[in-house]
């Protein structure tokens, strides 16, 4: 029930009323004249409805001899499913009043404060509440204009008197959607086919990632180990060659030591070479002098030789030059015996040769 009371006060007939109404249907009956459709218009006053304010003027509505009437409306603000009508207002009754005045002021008060007619209706609002719906509150003369209405109009304010208005849009909005969701349907499915080979693509791509990157962890792992067996070989050259080095020092030592009996030894070699050398100088000099010497002989001697070949060469031609000469003779001989006179002219030219042949010869 969305009005709980009803209050009318300095309203037409009514100078204090209180009108409370029970959840279900209320009946409100009585003679003509009694006030019956005084506490209908008062309803529609306080709701704001714009057939009242068309049909005649508010300050009309003042009872006799009053400046002010008022109309208010206890709604019910009850929690309903958890949930209250008008959250904002934390309270079990809401009072909505509209205040007439005669000079033609009038103004609406929503929990004592002043509102304005679009607030009022936004309240309203939020109970399903539409108060220019004459299926809400249908008037003795409002009968004939409902007659008229077409069935698409009669059915709009029935569905809006009964609250079904805001579900039938909800309708009509979600056969919208869905009539723009199945023409989107073939598009969302080609690119769902699209995205799904693109994500086949993309897994294909991520799964080659994935090995790649645990090929790269492998490969760093095994370069660590790598790295490791180095160090660890490192390691063990190092003190390998540590050892040697020691080795190489104790070595070293003892070639320092031979060394050193080596440079004594030199030393010594040194200072005997050159005494070596002093005498090796006094032999070289004497040897010079001897070979000088021998050399003197040795030409002395081929000197000698030459002389003696030359002599016996002499002596040859010498003894060549006799035999020359003792044939010259025995020629000569017989020549003196043959030739007595000329024999001695020859001879005597043979003496003269002969002569000279010895002078020659010397």
């Amino acid at each position: 029930m969305l009005i709980r009371e009803i209050i009318l006060e300095n309203f037409m007939s009514y100078e204090y009323a209180r009108i409370p109404l029970k959840p279900g249907l209320n009946i409100i009956c009585g003679p003509n004249g009694a006030g019956k459709s005084s506490i209908l218009l008062g309803i529609s006053v306080a709701l704001g409805q714009s057939y009242t304010e068309r049909s005649r003027k508010l300050s009309d509505l003042i009872r006799r001899g009053k400046d002010q009437g008022r109309c208010t409306l206890i709604l019910d603000n009850r929690r309903r499913n958890g949930r209250r009508p008008v959250p904002r207002i934390n309270k079990d009754d809401i009072i909505l009043s509209r205040y007439l005045r005669v000079d033609g002021k009038y103004w609406f008060e929503i929990e004592g404060k002043a509102a304005s007619k679009s607030e009022v209706n936004r309240l309203l609002s939020k109970f399903g509440v539409d108060p220019e719906n004459m299926l809400i509150i249908m008037h003795q003369n409002m009968v004939e204009q409902f007659i008229v209405l077409s069935p698409q109009e009669k059915l709009r304010l029935l569905e809006a008197a009964v609250g079904l208005e805001a579900y039938r849009q909800n309708v009509v909005n979600a056969e919208k959607k869905l009539r723009r969701i199945l023409s989107e349907k073939e598009s969302v499915n080609r690119l769902l086919e699209s995205a799904r080979q693109t994500l086949n693509y993309w897994r294909e791509q991520y799964d080659r990632y994935q090995r790649k990157k645990q090929l790269r962890m492998k490969r760093r792992f095994l370069e660590r180990e790598l790295l490791w067996s180095r160090v660890n070989k490192l390691e063990k050259e190092k003190s390998k060659l540590n050892g040697e080095l020691e080795s190489l020092k104790d070595e070293i030592s003892a070639m320092e030591e031979k060394m050193e009996l080596s440079s004594r030894r030199i030393k010594e070699l040194n200072e005997i070479r050159l005494e070596t050398s002093d005498k090796k100088r006094d032999l070289l000099k004497k040897m010079l002098e001897l070979e000088r010497e021998r050399a003197r002989k040795e030409v002395e001697a081929d000197l000698a030789v030459k002389e003696i070949e030359e002599i016996d060469a002499l002596n040859d031609k010498i003894e060549s030059t006799l035999s020359n000469y003792f044939r010259s003779i025995a020629s000569i001989e017989e020549i003196l015996k043959l030739h007595d006179v000329k024999a001695l002219e020859s001879l005597k030219s043979s003496q003269q040769t002969l002569g000279e042949l010895i002078k020659s010869i010397q």
